[in-house]
């Protein structure tokens, strides 16, 4: 019998308020627990926005004078800063706790109340974002509270694994720093680049690279192009009928050697030209059949009405008491064997209070921190290029042990960059011929004692390579497989590949930041950065039911589900709904009250709140995420040398993960383990 929620029977006390805090609560009411909402008389300060109705859908709310005897009968309680969440282990001392503060507990801003603008500011995310124009740039969507929501999610699974497995009753902190740093996870700094960032680009918002940008058709419609490998860059030239350019001296070590100023002063011109000479259709339909990654640039109208908005069931319609019709972004996963429960909307304030007051609920317990919380768990990654090893880059961070199995030919970002290390923190790794039986031996021995596998294959190349889930399953059948397709559900679009950007374009995201302007690639790469969150949630959730209920599953996630996770709050639609905010060119912020300033040659961000310096070295480089130990430093990562990265983001979860892997660093000792 099909079960809806995994988390049916927990109960979660939720004191926090605003987007980062809700959101993470959201994602485990989707599976079926039981979120209370515990409110002030005033209620929760975000109730007055849209994106309430998204971050509290699932909830019940309750008004208390005294919340002790609520707290005592909580299995996860999350509050918003370390105060609250030391009166909360006090009362509660079994209960997992996941605090949830701005800033961090440490620092200058330890435990004080922020803005995710704020955060922006303080992180690399605004000044990082490119431009035509040195200075800072207002991202219009609040990324680092999402990312911080997401996080929170997942640090809720790890804590209630914990408890279930290991008999802990763990705190958490997941800081919206911490948010920043998901959503830039590949950010670093080494002694040979400079700590200075620099968002001004040659191509403004179009961002810097020749080959991985939008470009304008004949018919003035926009599309994205994004040619990351040398692979991709040719089928470009073939599509365009300039294979010359190969062989022209100027533009040696494509694609990303273009973006020096000599070669992309000479290309830009040559190819804006050539995609000016045919409409966007035209285009798209010649560049696909030469396998170039590309895709046309819509708004958020425009994605909903899609086949792949509705291929993916991204927007779901419920019926409001006060507000009518109301559409939202539906759980941005699938879990085979626990589908989300039914959409309830968001609660009246205290509308549950006597309800819950009568009330018993006895709740599960723990004892003590405990150490990782995936500690006895191992993990699989066949995945490639950014999203898909970056979920397993999660997993290690929660002490999984995770094995990262390449091709010959190497995982094809190895090379990039140093974000390589990035996404591949915390594994082993080894390589296997898996078209050659050898090879696929070897994996069957790993699979047998592995718990989660993890892949992001095309159609049909699973099979082809002898790991399909029934290949992989008959060896080992309580794994969690994890399968992130860049378009999910959408057959049509299957074959074709996917990235960020790609995805930025088809969900409006361009469109957003550049508002009544030309569309503005967003520099950070929002998909491949949430996807691997809300798959590692959705891999750590499937391990506790598996716990649980002794029944294993398929975790369906997507970067076309994420688009509409990532833009929870904007999605939210019904009658009379206000207009959600756009950028523009060069954005500075929304009005006179909320925007940038430069001040004696230095930027803030200027609100109500005050000023916000502007952060110029990226998350790595900032003070704050220093004071919170969110970064950490690899001495000597596959061939980049020393390198500052993001670290651990789950404070509490376990040490700073590894570095990543050398090119089948682990052969040795993975043959010895493993026969």
């Amino acid at each position: 019998m099909v079960k809806f929620g995994a988390y049916h029977g927990v109960r979660v006390v939720e004191l926090a308020e605003g987007i980062a805090g809700p959101y993470a609560s959201r994602f485990v009411a989707d599976q079926g627990a039981d979120v209370i909402k515990s409110e002030s008389a005033t209620g929760d300060y975000y109730r007055t926005e849209p994106g309430f109705q998204v971050l509290n859908r699932n909830k019940r709310s309750v008004v208390l004078l005294d919340d002790t005897q609520l707290l005592q009968s909580a299995d996860v309680i999350v509050v918003d800063n370390s105060s609250e969440a030391e009166r909360a282990r006090s009362i509660a001392p079994g209960s997992v706790i996941i605090s949830m503060p701005t800033w961090g507990s440490n620092g200058p801003l330890a435990d004080q109340k922020g803005s995710w603008e704020q955060v922006a500011a303080a992180t690399g995310i605004s000044w990082n974002q490119v431009s035509w124009t040195e200075g800072p740039v207002h991202v219009v969507l609040p990324l680092a509270s999402y990312g911080a929501g997401m996080l929170g999610a997942l640090a809720i699974a790890a804590g209630l694994y914990a408890r279930e497995v290991h008999g802990s009753a763990p705190t958490y902190e997941v800081s919206e720093l911490a948010g920043s740093g998901a959503m830039q996870i590949g950010d670093f700094w080494s002694p040979g680049t400079s700590q200075e960032r620099d968002g001004a680009s040659p191509l403004g918002p179009s961002g810097r690279a020749p080959a991985y940008r939008p470009f304008q058709a004949a018919d003035n419609l926009w599309f994205f192009v994004a040619c990351g490998t040398q692979r991709f860059y040719e089928a470009m030239l073939e599509a365009i009928g300039r294979l010359d350019l190969l062989n022209d001296s100027v533009l040696e070590d494509p694609p990303w050697g273009l973006i020096e100023p000599e070669p992309l002063a000479y290309i830009t011109p040559i190819l804006e030209e050539e995609f000016r000479s045919r409409s966007r259709d035209e285009w798209i339909e010649k560049l696909r059949v030469h396998d170039v990654p590309c895709q046309p640039i819509q708004t958020r109208e425009e994605f909903l009405v899609s086949d792949l908005a509705k291929a993916n069931s991204v927007i779901g319609t419920i019926k409001h008491p006060e507000l009518g019709q109301l559409s939202m972004p539906t759980q941005p996963l699938e879990l085979g064997a626990c589908p989300a429960v039914m959409m309830r909307p968001a609660p009246r304030l205290g509308a549950h209070t006597d309800e819950v007051g009568r009330e018993q609920h006895e709740p599960g317990q723990g004892l003590g921190q405990g150490g990782p919380p995936l500690e006895g768990i191992r993990a699989i990654d066949l995945a490639s290029f950014i999203a898909g090893p970056v979920i397993t880059r999660h997993l290690a961070m929660l002490g999984a042990d995770v094995i990262k199995v390449e091709p010959e030919a190497g995982d094809p970002f190895r090379t990039f960059s140093p974000m390589f290390n990035g996404w591949n923190q915390g594994k082993r790794g080894v390589v296997l011929d898996l078209k050659a039986e050898a090879g696929r031996e070897f994996l069957r021995k790993i699979v047998a004692t592995s718990d989660v596998v993890v892949e992001n294959f095309r159609p049909g190349v699973a099979e082809r390579l002898g790991c399909s889930a029934e290949d992989l399953r008959s060896v080992n059948d309580a794994l969690v497989l994890v399968k992130s397709p860049g378009y999910g559900f959408d057959d049509s679009r299957a074959d074709q590949p996917a990235f960020d950007p790609l995805l930025q374009a088809l969900g409006g995201m361009m469109s957003a930041q550049g508002g009544d302007d030309d569309p503005v690639f967003l520099t950070v790469p929002v998909h491949d950065a949430a996807t691997p969150i809300i798959a590692a949630f959705g891999a750590v959730t499937a391990l506790y039911h598996r716990n649980r209920e002794g029944e294993t599953q398929t975790v369906y996630t997507s970067l076309a589900q994420t688009t509409a996770a990532a833009q929870a709050a904007e999605f939210v639609d019904y009658l009379d709904r206000p207009k959600v905010s756009q950028g523009g060119f060069d954005h500075k912020g929304p009005d006179a009250e909320h925007r940038y300033v430069e001040d004696g040659g230095k930027w803030f961000w200027a609100g109500p709140d005050g000023l916000t310096p502007v952060e110029t070295k990226g998350f790595v480089g900032s003070a704050l995420t220093l004071a919170n130990d969110l970064i950490c430093e690899h001495l000597d990562s596959p061939g980049w040398g020393p390198l500052v990265q993001v670290g651990q983001l789950i404070k509490g979860a376990g040490p700073h993960p590894s570095r990543a892997p050398y090119f089948d660093e682990h052969a040795n000792d993975l043959r010895g383990e493993f026969g």
